[in-house]
């Protein structure tokens, strides 16, 4: 719509004024206008046009207003949180499903206290014997356990190629704050859920080395149990003696 001030609508109607009577043939009647009513009819008219210029401003400035809010509040579209928390919780069963020796702390120092304590004095082989059994048993299901837990990393790295991809363009085609803001917390998610994996990698695998550790120790304390009681008897069957002579 065509805006038109004050002055412009007051030059129009002088000039329309002025011109009149001037291009009016000689023979016709001339009419009788009043300046200052037609003036005041000219203001009148040039006020109301720019108050509806005015509004239409305003409503085409809420109209912007209102297509800024809905694109703000426009969510990004995709959630990625749940398949991280799927695949750390595949993580979990495969620990939990794990023989052995538990990773929990009761069940640790209950381990240390029978399976690991060093204390073979007195013992005879068959004893002896199936400890070594039980410890290796305990390395076999740790090893194992660490195996599977880098395998499925394995395979979760392999997928993360393409949930990445789908988050970039997700980030990339967020059209407003929201989106953004949610596109930002997904990015956070990922990182966090590539953190929390690498732990339970490294708990795994450090797992397998502490109990092969502790069963290594175990047959060096198993061994001086057996070198003492080997001695303890030679010396007594042949006193004063060397048993190796």
């Amino acid at each position: 719509m065509p805006r038109f001030s004050l002055s412009s609508v007051l030059r129009i109607i002088l000039a329309a004024t002025l011109i009149g009577p001037a291009t009016a043939p000689s023979h016709a009647q001339l009419a009788v206008i009043d300046p200052l009513n037609l003036i005041q009819t000219a203001l009148n008219a040039a006020r109301a046009l720019e108050q509806i210029n005015n509004q239409v401003t305003q409503i085409t400035n809420q109209v912007r207003s209102l297509e800024n809010d809905a694109r703000n509040l426009t969510q990004l579209g995709e959630r990625f949180a749940p398949d991280f928390v799927r695949q750390l919780q595949e993580l979990d069963q495969l620990i939990d499903a794990a023989g052995g020796i538990a990773l929990q702390v009761q069940e640790t120092r209950d381990a240390l206290q029978g399976l690991y304590s060093g204390q073979y004095a007195g013992t005879d082989v068959a004893a002896r014997a199936r400890s070594a059994v039980q410890q290796i048993d305990a390395s076999r299901a740790a090893l194992r356990t660490s195996l599977l837990v880098q395998a499925k990393v394995t395979e979760q790295l392999r997928s993360d190629q393409s949930t990445l991809e789908r988050l970039s363009n997700a980030s990339a085609n967020a059209t407003g704050a929201l989106s953004a803001t949610q596109a930002t917390n997904e990015i956070l998610a990922f990182q966090a859920e590539q953190s929390m994996r690498l732990q339970a990698l490294l708990v795994a695998q450090s797992r397998a080395e502490a109990v092969e550790q502790a069963r290594q120790m175990e047959v060096q304390a198993a061994a001086r149990a057996q070198h003492a009681h080997f001695f303890g008897t030679a010396q007594t069957s042949h006193p004063g003696q060397k048993p190796w002579q």
